[in-house]
């Protein structure tokens, strides 16, 4: 079982930190329409026809709350998620700019998970923790997603794993182990099958 790695992906915590709801929200709406000009009016024309950016909306204010202190209301938006789109956002994420999720039914993510920038879900993502039941002096631990990472439909990250840089974790491929930068990886455990390109 690997330990939750020191790398953390580049520009996730302290860029995303500085920006404001209004700037996560059209970072992820250049996912889904790149070039888009970035309003609430075109945000709000998007919603009905692009089920991830009302997830977006309710992720990135969950996120907004959270890191104001404001937790008691930052949980209370896990339920609307449930709800309105069918995916489970526990507060408590550092996520980078530029969030895409396809089809976020089923996406079950949260707490301690920590996404760069430009990373796409598939539907049906879990991010688990390493064990159903805290241990007596053992924290749980999340993954680390770094930048341009692709996770396919149904894949489940277990405990502190971490995501390379635009690697790719094939549909239901269960991840117990860290994934190299730009590696490809299916299988449940998973297992490199190739590469894809890292930018420098």
């Amino acid at each position: 079982m690997s330990r939750r790695s020191s790398v953390r992906p580049v520009s996730t915590a302290p860029a995303s930190d500085q920006l404001s709801f209004s700037q996560l929200v059209f970072s992820d709406l250049d996912r889904y329409r790149p070039g888009s000009r970035q309003s609430w009016f075109r945000v709000l024309v998007r919603v009905p026809s692009i089920p991830g950016l009302l997830a977006s909306i309710i992720l990135r204010a969950q996120q907004c709350l959270f890191r104001s202190g404001r937790m008691t209301l930052a949980q209370s938006l896990r339920t609307l998620g449930n709800v309105l789109v069918g995916a489970d956002f526990g507060a408590g994420m550092q996520i980078g700019r530029g969030f895409m999720m396809a089809h976020p039914v089923g996406v079950t993510i949260g707490f301690g998970l920590v996404i760069g920038d430009d990373v796409t879900f598939a539907g049906g993502v879990t991010a688990a923790a390493r064990h159903y039941e805290a241990r007596p002096g053992e924290e749980q631990e999340f993954a680390t997603i770094c930048d341009g990472a692709v996770i396919g439909a149904n894949a489940v990250l277990v405990g502190g794993v971490r995501i390379g840089r635009h690697a790719m974790v094939g549909a239901n491929s269960v991840v117990l182990k860290d994934v190299a930068d730009g590696a490809v990886v299916m299988g449940s455990p998973a297992r490199q099958v190739g590469t894809r390109e890292v930018p420098a």
